[in-house]
């Protein structure tokens, strides 16, 4: 059978599932040590009986090959066990995501040159001057 999966919800609010390995888990020090954590999020849907939640679970650290994150204990305010279904899904999930790893969008999987990351930073200057300009644009309400 798969591993517990538990859900940890973090004084932040968020609620993630990961898997707590036994062999991780040291009383001497304030950090804790998650498997593969999962975000959980609650997007609402509109449906024929009103609305619900649908439950959506993304990588909760994005962007890193590391199985195992590292986080300050203080930092949970409690950790339960997931129900049956739940860790089914889980489990399943992860090995989805395994089987078709997170590609980067194009945009950052490619290197730029220093030419092309002067002219983003050029361009967003411009539009920051541009929303600056339109502030002093406005019209005046003074009456001479």
């Amino acid at each position: 059978m798969n591993q517990s999966v538990k859900i940890i919800r973090l004084v932040s609010g968020e609620e993630i599932c990961c898997v707590i390995p036994k062999e991780k888990i040291k009383d001497n020090t304030n950090l804790l040590r998650l498997s593969e954590p999962m975000l959980i999020k609650y997007v609402p849907q509109v449906t024929e009986f009103g609305i619900s939640d649908y439950i959506a679970l993304v990588k909760w650290v994005g962007f890193t090959d590391d199985k195992i994150i590292t986080i300050p204990k203080d930092k949970i305010l409690t950790i339960a066990n997931a129900t049956l279904p739940f860790t089914k899904r889980y489990h399943k999930l992860l090995g989805t995501l395994k089987a078709n790893p997170q590609k980067l969008p194009s945009f950052v999987e490619r290197d730029l040159t220093n030419e092309e990351y002067d002219d983003i930073d050029k361009e967003e200057a411009k539009d920051t001057l541009k929303s600056l300009k339109s502030l002093f644009d406005m019209p005046s309400k003074k009456i001479h």
